[in-house]
């Protein structure tokens, strides 16, 4: 604890010092003008370069889950159909709907 306090006092430290070698600097400083600047860097930055790429990620991440999809209902076919052919060859037939033939007649 004593490690992090000294830490933190010498941090304050530092901030008033670099506060009194520009005073002019920081009286005039305004935070709303900064930020309208901060944010206007953050807005070409993401239209120049990171939505491109973001999109990009997306697209792939959405190709790789319907992939996945596709390869989970595939193996569900498979399975219904190997539990239909099993019902069949043990003298149960029924004809899809979960319904046997001979009720159906």
């Amino acid at each position: 604890m004593l490690f992090y306090l000294i830490i933190f006092l010498l941090s304050v430290g530092g901030i008033i010092m670099i506060i009194r070698r520009n005073r002019e600097e920081f009286v005039s400083f305004n935070f709303a003008e900064f930020m309208d600047g901060l944010v206007d860097d953050a807005a070409e930055a993401w239209h120049s370069h990171l939505r491109e790429r973001s999109l990009t990620f997306l697209e792939k991440r959405l190709r790789e889950a319907r992939i996945w999809v596709l390869k989970t209902e595939s193996m569900l076919f498979r399975t219904a159909s190997k539990i239909r052919g099993i019902k069949e060859r043990n003298g149960n037939p029924e004809n899809g709907n979960g319904a046997s033939d001979e009720i159906l007649k």
